[in-house]
């Protein structure tokens, strides 16, 4: 009797872990913009998630919000809620409610009951949540899974997320607004790192213009965010640290389908190729405006729904390198492309792409396994277009 007794109770312990409803950050950034009192600087936040241990599959109603660690368990949290979907525009809320149309959105788990995708939440001006200096946790609140329209689960992320208000004074507590034109696909998800390799969790992230959702000045949203990120596509918008001392090096696009990287963009010292400085910023609402240029890499190779509107020739990554690196560039219509590789003295030394070539992004891998340490030129040229960017082989 003892002996089943013992037996019941291990696989009692062995079975409820392994049901236990759970929630794992997969993409989740370190900032999210905030305010106190009125918050007219509304900035959008994006983050990918896996929840497990629900039922197989069923369809589950859910809004996610914000928590702080004082929060009962109990408690929803707050925030404005952006509900992502894969077929048509996304859809805002400002009412979050489970048997309200337009109040929840809906995901379905697979055979194993585990769903995995990408969550938005808008920053509100709620008294105890989005206040500069505070950590808060992602929130996701969940029906029964069976047409429900109570909240009956409420799954809160280990990780916490760091709140800054866009001002000018350098704090833990303050941030300044980043914008950016790109040939992004809309409805896709961007994500911004300090370093090159996008190691780490990002610093930012959001999702790109057009989605289908009102982010403007009547909707509280930052004036720079409303003007010149709304409704544009490849477009987005988010907020940096004021104290970022690496500045972004590193800019990733996630497909909307899943976290899929579609391309990246990178800068070795995070002032980018337009000059524009991402380090220790002080803008505040004035934000840091990124060219098309200077992510000119960031489309995919793939994406016949993309017309390129203009050359573009990317820095080559990695760099510094040894022996090899990958250099891209974009054709707005086909021609004769020439790219060449000079030595500091202006000597052309190889020339890695010289033929015919049509419109879109192309990628080729220079290996300098038979060149020396130092600096080096390569220079594209396309009919009257010519540009011309700096590498380091260390060896």
């Amino acid at each position: 009797m003892k002996k089943t007794f013992i037996f019941i109770f291990i696989l009692m312990c062995i079975y409820v872990p392994l049901n236990a409803q759970s929630i794992t950050s997969v993409i989740l950034p370190q900032y999210i913009q905030g305010n106190t009192g009125t918050n007219s600087n509304r900035i959008p936040f994006a983050y990918r998630a896996r929840l497990t241990g629900l039922n197989p599959n069923a369809t589950y109603r859910f809004f996610n919000q914000v928590v702080i660690s004082t929060d009962a368990p109990t408690s929803n949290g707050a925030g404005n809620c952006i509900f992502v979907s894969q077929t048509g525009d996304f859809v805002r809320t400002t009412s979050t409610s489970l048997s309200t149309a337009g109040g929840y959105g809906t995901f379905t788990t697979d055979e194993t009951g585990v769903y995995e995708g990408w969550f938005v939440t808008e920053p509100t001006s709620n008294a105890t949540r989005f206040i500069p200096g505070k950590y808060i946790f992602m929130r996701i609140n969940l029906n029964n899974g069976a047409g429900g329209t109570s909240v009956v689960t409420r799954l809160t992320t280990a990780d916490s997320v760091r709140v800054v208000k866009l001002g000018a004074l350098s704090s833990d507590s303050t941030g300044t607004g980043l914008q950016c034109s790109s040939n992004g696909k809309p409805k896709d998800f961007v994500f911004l790192y300090d370093n090159v390799e996008g190691t780490g969790r990002p610093i930012s992230g959001s999702f790109i213009e057009n989605d289908g959702t009102a982010n403007t000045t009547a909707n509280n949203y930052s004036a720079f965010y409303a003007n010149n990120v709304n409704a544009i596509n490849g477009a987005f918008g988010v907020v940096l640290p004021n104290i970022l001392p690496n500045g972004i090096r590193r800019i990733e696009q996630k497909s909307l389908a899943n976290d899929s990287l579609i391309a990246f963009a990178t800068d070795e010292d995070g002032i980018w190729p337009s000059g524009a400085s991402t380090i220790n910023p002080s803008g505040g609402t004035t934000a840091i405006i990124l060219t098309s240029s200077d992510v000119n890499a960031f489309t995919s190779v793939n994406d016949k729904d993309i017309i390129m509107q203009e050359y573009n020739l990317a820095q080559n990554y990695p760099n510094p390198f040894n022996p090899t690196t990958t250099i891209s560039f974009s054709l707005p219509k086909a021609g004769l492309v020439k790219l060449s590789i000079y030595n500091i003295l202006g000597k052309e030394i190889s020339v890695p792409v010289n033929e015919y070539l049509g419109v879109g992004m192309h990628s080729i891998q220079f290996n300098a396994s038979n060149l020396s340490s130092g600096v080096y030129f390569y220079r594209l040229t396309v009919g009257s277009f010519s540009d011309t960017r700096r590498m380091l082989i260390i060896k």
